[in-house]
């Protein structure tokens, strides 16, 4: 029985592609969108090693999570964090720095939803993460799903045993998450009940 959400936190709860295209095309010199998108194919630490010698060392990750502060998430997706909030423990599980995504999730009045929020400060790898907050929280991961927006975060899921959702975003079209084999792809967060029926 499906008790417990865990979501990505960029491309799902925020649509923020093209603000990290931009900065990342900063840090990169040269980055087309295909290369940009072929790092979150894999991990993306070890991706971003293979452009190194196009690198300009602009700060990416410091300037990107700086700037999610004062985003405005959509009120579609924030009626429908409300309204899973309600039915299942949800949770986060993401790549993204703490300080400022918490400030993001406060301002727009839905940090009180999420349960449990484990971000890149706890550890580089989503297995890690994933492994600590079900043994925190004493979760069996069969009583999960993970939704998310890019193919190594699928793969990461897969490698703990949790089913997958894929959302399509910007970060990676539907043909590119299918190599997951996730368990479902939606086009928004917003259509998360289509696929949640079919859990019960």
């Amino acid at each position: 029985m499906l008790k417990l959400i865990i979501l990505d936190f960029d491309g799902v709860i925020m649509d923020n592609y093209e603000l990290h295209f931009t900065l990342s095309e900063r840090q990169i010199n040269w980055l087309t969108r295909e290369e940009h998108r072929k790092l979150f194919e894999w991990n993306i630490h070890s991706e971003r090693e293979k452009l190194k010698d196009r690198n300009t060392w602009f700060d990416l990750k410091e300037n990107f999570n700086a700037l999610k502060k004062d985003m405005v998430i959509d009120l579609r997706i924030k009626k429908t964090i409300e309204s899973l909030s309600k039915s299942y423990s949800l949770w986060i599980i993401s790549s993204a720095k703490e300080e400022w995504t918490n400030q993001c999730l406060e301002l727009n009045w839905i940090s009180k939803c999420f349960k449990f929020i484990y971000w890149y400060e706890t550890h580089v790898l989503k297995t890690e993460k994933f492994k600590k907050a079900f043994w925190f929280m004493n979760i069996p991961s069969q009583e999960s799903i993970f939704i998310t927006d890019t193919l190594w975060d699928i793969i990461e899921a897969n490698e703990i045993g949790i089913k997958t959702i894929a959302v399509e975003s910007w970060y990676h079209e539907v043909d590119r998450l299918k190599k997951g084999k996730p368990y479902g792809i939606i086009s928004s967060l917003t259509d998360i009940n289509t696929i949640l029926e079919s859990l019960s």
